[in-house]
């Protein structure tokens, strides 16, 4: 992967999406707050665009060659920022259990501080393919808690909705932890690339 020089504009789009992600953070978050069902909806939305940014902001950066130095620390910490305080706020409504958030969190403070670590070393870690998925499942499975959330409460139909919200935030977290694994077992490994995400 080619990064631009540190001469060349910072404020690429991809970037610029990153940025929004974040921006996004407390409104979504405000949003959950009201725990109204129309409001409710409107994060659920919210959340989704900005899931859709994350995918989109990297796949931009590669195809188009605006690849910066900053977005490869921009991308992932907006991405971890986003779904890390929307679990927490989650958790705090009793939508998620408290002992996931703990894990799906921690794992990624533990992994973010082993980046930083070996970013001072000149050793990049780039995403692997089972963090990549564990993302996408934890946006997925987010999203579909919010939604969730968001409906009336008819018959059967909310307790359906919270079955595959969290069946698919338990395989988020399989996958999550799996990657973490992989990760502290490369460490061991000489290699001058280390995969994370």
């Amino acid at each position: 992967m080619k990064v631009k020089d540190e001469t060349a504009s910072i404020w690429t789009l991809p970037n610029k999406l990153s940025i929004i992600r974040i921006l996004f953070i407390p409104l979504i978050i405000i949003l959950i707050a009201t725990q109204e069902e129309r409001l409710l909806l409107a994060s659920c939305l919210l959340f989704i665009i900005a899931g859709i940014t994350d995918g989109l902001d990297g796949f931009m950066a590669r195809k188009m060659s605006m690849t910066t130095k900053l977005g490869l620390y921009l991308d992932p910490i907006a991405d971890k920022l986003l779904v890390s305080s929307v679990l927490i706020t989650l958790t705090y409504y009793r939508l998620i259990p408290l002992w996931v958030t703990i894990t799906l969190v921690g794992r990624e403070f533990l992994i973010n501080g082993l980046r930083s670590f070996y970013a001072t070393e000149g050793t990049t870690i780039y995403p692997s393919r089972s963090g990549k998925l564990k993302t996408t499942l934890q946006i997925i499975g987010i999203s579909c808690i919010l939604f969730n959330s968001s409906l009336p409460q008819i018959g059967s139909l909310r307790e359906i909705g919270t079955i595959i919200s969290m069946t698919i935030i338990y395989i988020a977290l399989f996958f999550s932890i799996f990657s973490a694994v992989n990760y502290i077992a490369a460490i061991f490994k000489p290699s001058n690339t280390l995969n994370s995400h």
